[in-house]
């Protein structure tokens, strides 16, 4: 039996170089004896705590962690440009609204669908996975969120539902499905998972930071967030959902490059630092179907934007079948999408991700230093001074009707 010093020691070898943790949460979820809890940094990333009292240093976390044990990654066999057929999940959806189709059809199938869900508990928002099992709930799991999601108990009620023998759809980021791959240790015929593009994760902790400076500068509080709302077309403009004093609830627009968060986003300085080495961002897949928006779909495919059901405005979609479950999973919703064959080459040329991580720049650790020692307001007045000019001309070009923005992106194209 070892001392509490040497667990100690043993434990602090295993955690000690952040980038070769991603938060995903398998070793807490695994753990027999409830030793390790997720718990947040100075600067509001997870990362796992042990507490040496519990450990028995049975080496359970170290047999799960897809970043000690080598993942399944696959080439992708097929590849897509699609689009929901039905409209009302289409309008819900970031792009082509192929998630919902994909879950819609393991719901009626009497399946279990896990995703990404952004609640408001007090005003307050919760990023988290969560399973659902009836079509009502789809909603809540539909839109991207570009927050890192807690996984929770979901790897656990996965488990639970698949020695049931039902069907599960489990969606996440890369290496939150590594992390479920690596927690469950075995095969499962009744198990499909999707993973997304991802460019990287900031934390819970600095979005919701973000967002209390963001709704009381507007005068309110906040009760919903949309990182993608379609109001004004496909793209990276968000809404935000307040309540006045009065008790008036208002939807507010955002375009994506007037606001601190979203910019920094984007701009890919906000992550935490395993996603600049991310070893899932390559070719090579770790889920069954890789789906993502199909950014430079008018240059790839200028034919397919001549049919009325491939509109640019309404979003667009792409789709790897990274294996043989995945070609099989696109057969099966076939009636439910719009569904044109594409390449691996054509949707990675705008999509970074499927061939390289994010890149991290000099300006990630002023701002997450400036938010460790001045929290939001710091990070929000640097960049009001940092962007000033990137601000008024984003706020010009926003001012002008969408149809002249559209004309004039298309005589610059010509």
């Amino acid at each position: 039996v070892r001392s509490r010093r040497q667990r100690q020691m043993c434990i602090r070898d295993r955690f000690k170089n952040k980038i070769t943790c991603c938060g995903c949460g398998a070793c807490a979820s695994i753990c027999p004896k409830g030793a390790i809890s997720m718990k947040p940094d100075n600067q509001g990333f997870i990362y796992p705590v042990i507490d040496s009292n519990l450990c028995v240093s049975c080496g359970a976390c170290k047999k799960v962690c897809a970043y000690q044990n080598e993942s399944s990654l696959h080439k992708p066999v097929q590849a897509y440009a699609a689009v929901n057929k039905a409209k009302e999940q289409l309008e819900k959806s970031a792009s082509g609204g192929i998630f919902a189709a994909v879950a819609t059809y393991f719901l009626e199938n009497n399946g279990t669908v896990f995703g990404a869900a952004l609640d408001f508990e007090d005003e307050h928002p919760i990023a988290h996975l969560i399973g659902i099992e009836n079509i009502e709930q789809l909603e809540r799991i539909q839109g991207s969120k570009y927050v890192q999601s807690s996984v929770e108990e979901t790897y656990k009620q996965a488990r639970r539902k698949l020695d049931e023998g039902k069907n599960v759809l489990f969606s996440g980021t890369p290496c939150q499905i590594a992390g479920l791959y690596g927690y469950l240790r075995k095969d499962y015929s009744n198990l499909w998972t999707i993973d997304v593009i991802c460019h990287g994760v900031p934390n819970a902790k600095f979005f919701n930071d973000y967002l209390s400076v963001e709704a009381k500068k507007r005068g309110g509080v906040p009760i919903g967030y949309s990182f993608r709302d379609k109001k004004r077309g496909w793209g990276m403009n968000a809404r935000l959902d307040l309540r006045r004093p009065s008790g008036e609830e208002k939807s507010i627009y955002i375009p994506a490059r007037l606001t601190s968060y979203n910019t920094l986003f984007l701009d890919g300085d906000i992550y935490r630092e395993n996603c600049y080495e991310c070893p899932y961002a390559h070719k090579e897949r770790v889920a069954d179907m890789t789906i993502g928006d199909f950014w430079g779909i008018e240059r790839e495919h200028p034919e397919l934007l001549k049919q009325d059901v491939f509109d640019e405005r309404k979003g667009i979609s792409c789709i790897l079948a990274n294996t043989e479950k995945g070609v099989e999973l696109c057969k099966k919703i076939t009636d439910r999408i719009w569904l044109s064959e594409s390449s691996y080459d054509k949707i990675a040329r705008k999509n970074g991700q499927l061939s390289h991580p994010s890149a991290q720049s000099s300006r990630r650790k002023i701002i997450m230093e400036l938010y460790e020692k001045a929290g939001y307001d710091g990070v929000e007045k640097w960049f009001h001074k940092k962007y000033r000019k990137q601000i008024i001309v984003h706020s010009i070009y926003n001012a002008i009707p969408r149809k002249v923005r559209v004309a004039l992106k298309s005589i610059i194209k010509n």
